[in-house]
């Protein structure tokens, strides 16, 4: 490929008037699409920050509680290591926000509202950042339900004639402050295409150059009215990581004909301009989704929404041809829907991976000492005026004298504080030990703790320990994946699994743990207690009003069994069930029935894995979308891959894991919903890792809408993660709802194990497929996504042997399935029945619980029956659970127990 030189031309501010515009280069990648330049409103104008006096002077008279707690430690499905940090009137948090977090913070019934600063340790990297967008948007659509609450309220008052004032709402609207290191706006914005909120302004401070590299000084670095912090980037003395030459999105969808996007920064002030724009119009625009513009139907980019006026200028959905298909296309005016700012940006400007790993000192503020009310009423000051003593201010006493506080307030309490240190392996301990932060009294004054998050290994090495012993005045604690516990994190969805295999053991396994062994297999026996402790899950470090640990709040090992019986529903009615079950599946009459009805069905054997059954954001008992289908003889085969799937997958198979990923062939991601996809590149590295060495020449096949593809290929300049090793397909449309099939050549079945991949548009969101993959032995896998009932999905699912589909809500809120364009169970069971589809499985549901359909039994298939007529006489339905393991033969073994399961849940309440 040839390069490209790209001109550097003053940018032309003088054609804008509006002084409320920025004016921004377009990277190359858009330049290409002949894009020079962007118009970005600036950000509304910001309260100048209170100096540290004000401040100060502020926390002086404060006497709240305060205190920093670990949320998580390294296990199976809570990688990282995070903490809290507890004020009153805020809270923060400190450490990784790995995928699980947010579901962490749910078990442990910890509120986040409250926070409005997120302080990221480590290196910028899907392992240590894999939560964060979760994060932000939980806490986005937090806000969003206070200001839809306080509106309503509102209207009422304005209907009984009461006055409005925005106070209300001010009160609630907050700025959130993301704290990390380099990479961490880029990591942000490379979700543009599928991550959009209004009215929540975020604010990436992106430590890229250490603070106190060329001058020694005591000063915070950041600081508000509870806590003072600095920054410690701690840098990695083995150099720059080696990448492979990363292929430009074109290249890696087999375009040749664009030139590769990835020369040497042009202007890098620039660049983190644009990237730092972006992530501000993806949560603080003024887009409205109604919002149409006016272009010709040539120019639309499909999928979209196209409207055209009639005679008498009413819209109306357009109707006739379109672009890209095999009718000609009128050259008429349309109206379509302006896309959201960010996902107008066609490519960011390149980076490369970070050795950065960002660590922080805390302390809280000076707190002023006990007043002394009796030296007050000496000196004569009313006690009216003993509010303002306390806040720091002087007042007139008897005979015009002036009183000061420190006339009437005792010692000022100096204000606790602990360190975070992140060191991923042992090439960051020399510029961690070497930094000159511990050597600087003003700075380490009553810093009481150090928590220690470390890479494997890396608590052993002598330098470290040696620097601990150094440094024996203060409290160590440590968290790594070789001294904290593989213990049981998420209890409640354990407990469920548990209840479940007491009714049926065979398709519901208990998750993995051990609270003997960390995840790396070390004996938490051998930690060095006298040089540090391990850090464990709810241990609190009370800071003010005095400095004090207080372990007992550390969260026991769950006991699973005492759990369940405190629920009381795990009855003995419901135990006889399940026996009456197992003894019915086991007599040989009922076993020979199986066998005549299902001998036509291909890969009995074939097992499918509910790894995540919940929708939108993840709970106690479900986490979010994803399904493996394991098929003996082809391969592993993932349907969607939401955010901690790695994290079940290691909690689910253990020691089988590393089997599991060498069989992994392919990925298919339905839509660009955050809850379907944020797991993937956690998966694609584990493959990566995995493969790299007993199978190096293998690659993964990733299918999906070309904008997860373009996050792909972002995202691997971030870290890398094994983009290299990716084939993809991007589904384009044959017409305008089908799109054109994916057939394998014979070279394409052998590596990746599918003779066939369908696809079509469905009714949800921008770009939302579903899909029907078919194996060489006629195995037919359908898969919907989520979607409102489609007839082209019937289409192309036809004969289907398994439809998996989504169940988001129940029969009676079918207005709520119309209005979130998702479907309620009878119409998931409908598209089933239409296709023919000999099982399916029900997943992706909104409540905590879902009601448990029973089916009628029929074996009665006569041998002249149709394919139609056998399907909808030998149907099998089954509702999916978290951790549920059902070979395609044993679907109606499952079906046996669908009583017990019913009855075991039909007392339990919506989460």
């Amino acid at each position: 490929m040839r390069a490209r030189n790209v001109k550097t031309s003053p940018l032309p501010r003088a054609l804008f008037e509006d002084e409320r515009l920025t004016v921004i280069r377009a990277h190359v990648g858009d330049q290409n699409r002949r894009v020079r330049f962007f118009l970005a409103p600036d950000p509304p104008d910001q309260q100048p920050s209170p100096s540290s006096t004000q401040f100060d002077s502020q926390a002086f008279s404060s006497r709240m509680l305060n205190w920093v707690q670990i949320i998580t430690t390294p296990t199976a499905d809570t990688h990282g290591t995070c903490l809290l940090l507890h004020f009153d009137n805020k809270r923060y948090v400190f450490g990784s926000l790995s995928e699980g977090t947010q579901r962490a913070f749910i078990q442990r019934n910890i509120a986040i509202q409250k926070v409005e600063d997120l302080f990221l340790t480590g290196v910028v990297n899907w392992q240590n950042a894999g939560g964060l967008l979760g994060v932000i948007l939980t806490l986005a659509d937090i806000l969003a339900g206070k200001l839809e609450n306080i509106r309503a309220n509102q209207e009422e008052k304005r209907k009984r004639g009461g006055k409005i004032t925005q106070s209300d709402i001010e009160s609630v609207t907050s700025r959130l402050r993301i704290h990390g290191g380099k990479n961490i706006s880029h990591l942000l914005a490379t979700a543009r295409r599928f991550v959009f909120r209004k009215g929540m302004p975020i604010s990436p401070l992106e430590i890229r150059d250490d603070p106190r590299s060329s001058k020694q000084h005591s000063e915070p670095d950041w600081e508000d009215i509870n806590i003072r912090v600095w920054y410690m980037p701690v840098q990695s003395t083995a150099g720059s990581p080696t990448n492979p030459k990363k292929r430009s999105l074109d290249e890696f969808i087999g375009d040749s004909e664009v030139d590769e996007q990835d020369k040497t920064f042009v202007d890098k002030e620039g660049d983190l301009k644009l990237v730092n724009t972006i992530v501000n119009q993806m949560f603080d625009s003024d887009w409205k989704m109604d919002a149409l513009i006016e272009t010709t139907l040539h120019k639309v980019q499909l999928p979209a929404k196209i409207f055209v006026r009639d005679q008498n200028g009413h819209i109306q959905a357009y109707k006739g041809p379109m672009p890209g298909g095999d009718r000609e296309v009128p050259d008429i005016p349309v109206l379509t829907r302006q896309p959201w700012p960010g996902a107008t940006v066609n490519s960011l400007p390149r980076t490369e991976p970070s050795t950065q790993s960002m660590c922080y000192i805390v302390k809280n503020r000076d707190r002023r000492g006990k007043f002394d009310a009796k030296a007050a009423e000496e000196y004569g000051v009313p006690r009216f005026d003993y509010k303002f003593l306390t806040r720091g201010e002087n007042v007139l006493g008897k005979d015009g004298m002036t009183v000061t506080p420190d006339m009437v307030m005792g010692k000022t309490v100096p204000g606790n504080g602990f360190a975070i240190v992140d060191l991923p392996d042992s090439s960051y301990i020399d510029s961690l030990v070497n930094r000159t932060e511990w050597s600087d009294d003003n700075i380490m004054q009553e810093v009481h703790v150090i928590f220690w998050i470390l890479g494997h290994g890396v608590a052993n090495e002598p330098r470290l320990q040696e620097f601990m012993k150094k440094m024996s005045k203060v409290k160590h604690i440590v968290s790594s994946p070789d001294t904290c516990p593989n213990r049981i994190s998420l209890e409640s969805v354990t407990a469920q699994a548990y209840k479940l295999r007491c009714i049926d053991p065979d398709r519901f396994p208990l998750p993995i743990y051990n609270n003997l062994l960390s995840i790396s297999n070390t004996p938490i026996k051998d930690i060095p207690t006298t040089i540090y402790n391990g850090g464990q899950v709810g241990k609190m470090v009370q800071f003010a009003p005095q400095y004090l640990h207080q372990d007992g709040q550390v969260v026991p090992f769950a006991n699973i069994q005492k759990l369940v019986r405190q629920t009381q529903d795990l009855t003995e009615e419901v135990l006889d069930m399940a026996k009456q079950a197992a003894a019915k599946i086991s007599k040989p009459k009922f076993l020979a029935k199986v066998e005549k009805v299902e001998s036509d069905i291909p890969n009995r054997d074939a097992e499918v894995i509910t790894l995540g059954t919940g929708s939108a954001s993840p709970s106690k008992y479900r986490n979010v979308s994803a399904t493996l289908v394991r098929v003996p003889g082809y391969g592993n085969y993932l349907f969607d891959c939401g955010e901690n799937t790695i994290g079940q997958m290691t909690r689910l198979f253990g020691d089988e894991l590393p089997e599991i990923l060498r069989d992994l062939k392919g990925i298919w991601i339905s839509h660009l919903h955050a809850d379907h996809h944020l797991g993937i590149a956690s998966v694609i590295r584990a493959w990566n890792e995995e493969t790299s060495k007993s199978a190096p020449a293998a690659k993964l096949f990733v299918a999906a809408h070309v904008h997860m593809l373009d996050w792909l290929r972002e995202y691997a300049d971030i870290e890398n993660y094994g983009f290299e090793r990716l084939q993809t397909s991007p589904f384009r449309l044959a017409n305008r709802q089908i799109c054109t099939p994916r057939i394998f050549t014979e070279e394409e079945t052998a590596a990746f194990g599918i003779a066939r991949i369908d696809a079509c548009l469905v009714q949800h969101c921008f770009g939302a497929l579903a899909t029907v993959f078919t194996f060489p032995s006629g195995l037919k896998i359908a898969y919907s996504g989520d979607c409102r009932p489609s007839d082209e999905f019937v289409q192309i699912g036809k004969g289907a042997t398994l439809l998996i589909h989504e169940s988001t809500f129940e029969d009676e809120l079918q207005g709520d399935a119309l209005a979130k364009k998702h479907s309620t169970m009878s119409e998931a069971i409908d598209v089933g029945r239409r296709m023919g589809a000999r099982r399916i499985l029900l997943t992706h549901f909104s409540q905590r619980y879902q009601k448990v359909p029973v089916m009628e039994e029929n074996f009665e298939v006569r041998p002249d029956a149709k394919d139609g007529e056998k399907a909808q006489l030998d149907e099998v339905i089954l509702v999916a659970f978290d951790y549920m393991r059902i070979k395609l033969g044993d679907f109606r073994k499952a079906q046996a127990f669908l009583p017990a399961i019913q009855k075991l849940f039909e007392s339990a309440k919506d989460e």
